[in-house]
């Protein structure tokens, strides 16, 4: 077996090689750790074809999170430290470091820190002389022990790496020497992620994980739902919801359980607790063929959990790596766990004033341990996981608020206990820590200072070993479930609960029997590797075997939504399978929705302007956050029972946005008031509701941008995004955005779509609180309806992306066959995607510790097709008009039509960009808009074969081929020079070529 203690040795040693400097350029030039990566395909051969394509795309992660934290600033202040002592260790060089004083604390156990001979931050620093290193373990106020490994091998970088990581050697070991040390981030969850990785050999259903396909369920039953349960359960469950309760009991090692939005997926859960706890046999509903079983055959004579208990400790570190490898703790370097400490810190404390009430004792009483041996029986081990803090105290919250069912289908409060830092201060009474103190009358030791602090971190660490054995369920991160207090544990755990597993990446899910529950269709894992995710790292376990096929018991009725909201996501996500609750539309018609307005459904189209605020990276809109509240302001006015309570809320992509409109709220209403509208991003809300939504999609780029290139609209057309973003509303969702930017994108046309079908598509016109009183007093036109150019250029627009999505359906490998594949003119390499620009913004409101960064991302801004500008031409004669609009490229290479300057004042309107097809490319000026005097043209579509730029105005340049994907990119559209109508329109002829040459497919060069 793989040991623990090496696997993670071979991970510092190799991230220990890297020169930081050199993959800094590397990864500024589009490139990474590898030159090559893998895509993840839907099933592996071997666990060594797992191991090899998931190691580098980790790897690769991991670098992406270094790199992240340096251009965002999140990095700490290089601060000076001086060597005073070093020792080798195996292959490494341990260095004790001395630091001023205060400035260790900023420094954490599993750190990646950089030393440098020179301040980092400086200009022209010298990077021959630096190195990373891994924190070891402080020693007293002013010393951190870090860890570098200086021996050369292929990740040093050659001769020139080997003579760098022997002058570093030489320099840290040269005692008093001075050097700049610098954070830049925690590698825990990265450490235990290729923990799994290392022994995932060991886990028990790997053939599940690998085939995709589920094994044939046993002759009889492991367990089954007892009867007064059951008659309970059926009273209060739909058929799907008792499904999937049912599955698993017949010992089905993976189970996986899809909840689209407002289907009662946390209530299902808990109902899958309550069966869990109450539907054992006598012992334990461990997995039957566990590796451990055969490991110990003295464990046959035993029963119950005692069987679970190896007589060694070096047994029980054997069983615990074959049942749950994931979980492996941070052992020490010398292999022990004896002295291993978890410094458990609350995140979100009690509020001041608040304290700790009688009703939050009366939990601690309640939590008193199910001993064995009590009337009920044993029950089982649970650990009950989520990939944030967030997600995982909802859970903890509700079993606090209703508790479980017991065998007879009464409620009963089963002894919880929550794990982790970060979590909030509502579940406090059930945080380990707080259970300690409890238990230890309030003496427990603070950080292990005083007379008897050693005794004190002795008995606290003997506590909460002993606490979290005797719960029934223990609730913790899916990062922080790998730290040293649950490798001390003698009890295993039976079964584990992933809550939103979509989220995680597959390494993080490496566990033995497994109840996923989660939604693909919603947010996905969080991957900062751009190329990581280009190769489907960000695919989790659970959409990967659903994809493959795997068995998914899906809940198919929502009790969240007015049907007029959830019409859409059902049909566009869901393929018309998410049923509407009875009663469900009662329940959520509201006075407001008399008012056409603020009915259940609503889209608002403001033609704003996106930007970007000084110094920062994300987006904002301006008229849009003006228009939020405006809809607000007349909402809370015409009906005041809105005011006082927290009804609303304003969901928006980014961040930007978030703060402004927080801002904009705070100024318009005062604190009080703004404190009841809830702003978040849609990150910071999934998995929570309000009456009333409000959505800010932000996204309105310029028609014509410098550079030439032609922006899509980020993340924003992730359809998982869409989904959560639109979901989120029980009685009300008004949209606001610009459809001639957003229509770009399929789901969005379709959304479109579907308002005006259902006339409630508003195009409001500055000042919008006059507009807005006048459609609310029938002064003012409410509902509109597209014009017939306008109508044309969004059915062209989903006709477009129907094929995007159609050819993005057989990269992902979902094609009959070859010939499908030469129809779309797809690469032959399976899972090749567009390119994007840069990692986006990250905010995770409860993000896992360890992790460098958190749950909000937004995409890279994807180049891709622009609507068609409708006004454009009322400002140029018709010749104009003509001569701008030049000759088209065209033909197989996907070449971009020309555009020369305009006869007449300005000349703003050119030629094309290369459409996706020869009949597109041809017509110029459909697909891209070359530059005008003062502009530079447009890009081309980034299509299957590389469409051409558009020819740049007098002063503009060409805009930039389309980058194929079989090809390379696409010519350069020649900049347009002419001065008359009918040479500008000849000019435009020069449209940029198609993509090179690939994959020995000759390609025809476009003509003009």
């Amino acid at each position: 077996m793989v040991d623990a203690v090496a696997s993670q040795q071979q991970l510092h040693k190799i991230l220990l090689s890297w020169d930081y400097f050199d993959l800094w350029k590397k990864c500024e030039g589009g490139g990474g750790v590898f030159d090559e990566l893998k895509p993840v395909p839907q099933t592996f051969a071997s666990v060594k074809d797992y191991q090899s394509i998931m190691e580098p795309l980790l790897l690769e992660e991991c670098c992406a999170q270094i790199m992240r934290g340096v251009e965002e600033g999140e990095v700490m202040t290089p601060h000076p430290a001086v060597v005073a002592s070093h020792e080798h260790r195996d292959d490494f060089l341990i260095v004790r470091l001395v630091l001023q004083a205060g400035v260790t604390e900023s420094y954490t156990d599993n750190d990646l820190v950089l030393i440098c001979k020179e301040n980092p931050e400086a200009e022209n620093v010298n990077t021959s002389l630096h190195a990373l290193g891994f924190c070891e373990a402080h020693e007293g106020q002013q010393i951190l022990r870090v860890k570098f490994f200086l021996v050369p091998s292929s990740q040093t970088g050659g001769a020139r790496g080997a003579q760098r990581a022997k002058a570093m050697s030489a320099g840290l070991t040269s005692p008093s020497s001075c050097w700049w040390l610098l954070r830049l981030g925690n590698i825990s969850t990265i450490t235990r992620e290729w923990t799994a990785l290392q022994h995932a050999h060991l886990v028990p259903f790997m053939d599940i994980l690998l085939s995709g396909k589920s094994r044939a369920a046993p002759a009889s039953k492991h367990l089954d739902i007892p009867p007064g349960m059951r008659a309970a359960m059926e009273r209060e469950c739909n058929p799907s919801q008792m499904s999937a309760l049912q599955a698993g009991l017949d010992g089905t090692p993976v189970v996986l359980i899809q909840g689209p939005p407002g289907t009662g997926k946390t209530r299902t859960i808990l109902n899958l607790l309550s069966v869990i706890m109450n539907s054992a046999h006598k012992g334990s509903i461990a997995l039957m063929n566990s590796v451990a079983a055969s490991a110990d055959k003295r464990a046959e004579a035993k029963s119950g959990l005692a069987a679970l208990l190896p007589p060694s400790t070096a047994e029980r570190e054997r069983l615990r790596a074959a049942q749950c490898p994931w979980l492996e703790g941070m052992l020490l370097p010398d292999g022990s766990t004896a002295n291993c400490r978890d410094h458990v810190k609350p995140y979100d404390p009690i509020p001041q004033g608040a304290g700790v009430h009688d009703d939050c004792f009366g939990l601690l009483r309640r939590v008193a341990p199910h001993r064995l041996g009590r009337n009920m029986g044993p029950k089982a081990h649970v650990l009950v996981c989520a990939p944030s803090n967030s997600a995982l105290d909802e859970i903890v919250m509700r079993i606090l608020r209703s508790g479980l069912m017991d065998k007879d289908g009464a409620n009963f409060a089963p002894s919880l206990v929550r794990v982790g830092v970060r979590s909030h201060h509502s579940v406090a009474a059930v945080s380990l820590d707080t259970i300690v103190e409890s238990r230890l009358g309030g003496a427990a030791d603070k950080g292990g200072k005083g007379g008897s602090g050693s005794a004190g971190a002795q008995e606290r660490d003997r506590m909460r070993v002993a606490i979290l054995d005797e719960a029934n369920i223990v609730c913790s991160t899916l990062s922080f479930a790998g730290s040293s207090v649950f490798f001390r544990l003698t009890r295993k755990f039976d079964v584990v609960v992933i809550d939103e597993a979509a989220q995680a990446v597959e390494p993080s899910t490496l566990v033995p029997l497994v109840y996923l529950v989660g939604d693909p269709v919603q947010l996905p894992a969080t991957v900062i590797a751009t190329r990581a995710v280009d190769q489907g790292y960000d695919c989790s376990l659970f959409k990967r075997l659903q994809t493959a096929g795997y068995p998914v018991k899906i809940l198919d009725t929502q009790y969240r939504m007015h049907p007029e909201i959830s019409a859409f996501p059902s049909l566009e996500f869901y393929q018309g399978r998410l049923l509407n609750g009875e009663g469900v539309q009662e329940e959520t018609t509201q006075p407001w929705h008399q008012q056409p307005a603020f009915g259940p459904f609503a889209f608002y189209d403001v033609a704003g302007r996106e930007s970007t605020p000084p110094g920062g990276a994300s987006i904002m809109n301006k008229a849009e956050a003006h228009m939020v509240l405006v809809v607000y302001r007349e909402l809370v006015h015409a009906f005041p029972q809105l005011r006082r309570t927290a009804s609303v809320a304003v969901i928006s992509p980014y961040k930007a946005q978030v703060k402004l409109l927080r801002d904009s709220f705070r100024t318009a209403l005062g604190e009080d008031a703004a404190r009841l509208v809830d702003i978040n991003t849609i990150d910071g809300f999934q998995g929570r509701e309000k009456d009333i939504c409000i959505f800010s999609a932000v996204r309105s780029p310029a028609v014509i941008k410098k550079g030439g290139k032609r922006p899509g609209i980020g993340f924003v057309a992730d359809e998982r995004r869409i989904n959560v973003g639109i979901t989120r509303a029980r009685c009300s969702l008004i949209v606001i955005g610009n459809i001639r930017a957003l229509q770009v994108d399929g789901h969005w046309a379709n959304l479109i779509q579907s308002a005006i079908e259902r006339r409630c598509l508003y195009r409001p016109k500055p000042p919008y609180a006059d507009w807005m009183a006048g459609v609310l007093a029938g002064t003012v036109v409410g509902p509109v309806e597209l014009s017939e150019k306008e109508f044309a250029a969004l059915e062209k627009s989903r006709a477009r992306a129907a094929k995007k999505a159609e050819a993005a359906r057989v990269r992902a490998g979902d094609y009959a066959s070859l010939d499908i594949k030469e129809e779309l003119g797809l690469d032959e390499q399976v899972g090749e995607r567009g390119t994007s620009g840069g990692a986006g913004e990250l905010e995770n409101p409860g993000a896992d510790e360890g992790a460098f960064g958190p749950d909000e991302e937004e995409g890279g801004e994807e180049e891709g097709d622009k609507p068609i500008q409708l006004d454009a031409a009322a400002a140029i004669t018709a010749d104009q008009l003509a001569a701008a609009a030049g000759g088209g490229g065209g033909g197989d290479g996907g070449g971009g039509g020309g555009g020369g300057e305009a006869a007449g004042p300005a000349g703003v309107q050119g030629g094309g960009g290369g459409g996706e097809e020869a009949d597109e490319a041809a017509s110029g000026r459909e697909d891209g808009d070359a530059g005008g005097d003062d502009s530079d043209g447009d890009g081309g579509d980034d299509d299957s074969e590389g469409g051409g730029g558009g020819s740049g105005g007098k002063r503009g340049r060409g805009g930039r081929g389309g980058r194929g994907g079989r090809g390379g990119r696409g010519g350069r559209g020649a900049g347009g020079k002419r001065k008359t109508a009918a040479a500008a329109a000849e000019g435009g002829g020069d449209g940029g070529g198609g993509g090179a040459k690939a994959g020995g497919r000759g390609r025809k060069r476009a003509k003009g």
